[in-house]
């Protein structure tokens, strides 16, 4: 089951007439966050709570993804006031602190 889906993600963007090129976007961002979710999780199932968490996350994530498109660079122009935020390479931002809970830390 994918904690995220293409479509999930476009309707919390708000991007009510996508595009085709806006569709395979979030589908791609979708399936690099669940992807990245499953690698951590190693086979650990999550409690039916640790799964709508992981949920929650994953949309979160995905949209901060799919708006990562307008910032190749990292950074990315907010608000009326044109603030530059600087944003993080991992695909992972929200979901850490739930995986968290379900994966041992490694060595190294």
């Amino acid at each position: 089951m994918p904690y995220v889906t293409g479509a999930a993600i476009l309707t919390q963007a708000g991007v009510t007439s996508p595009t085709a090129a806006d569709t395979a976007w979030a589908t791609t961002c979708a399936a690099a966050v669940d992807g990245a979710i499953t690698t951590l999780l190693a086979g650990v199932t999550p409690s039916a709570s640790g799964t709508a968490e992981l949920n929650r996350a994953a949309l979160m994530d995905g949209v901060g993804a799919y708006v990562d498109r307008d910032a190749p660079h990292g950074i990315l122009s907010l608000g009326p006031d044109g603030e530059a935020v600087r944003l993080g390479a991992d695909v992972l931002r929200a979901s850490w602190p739930v995986l968290r809970r379900y994966t041992l830390p490694g060595i190294g």
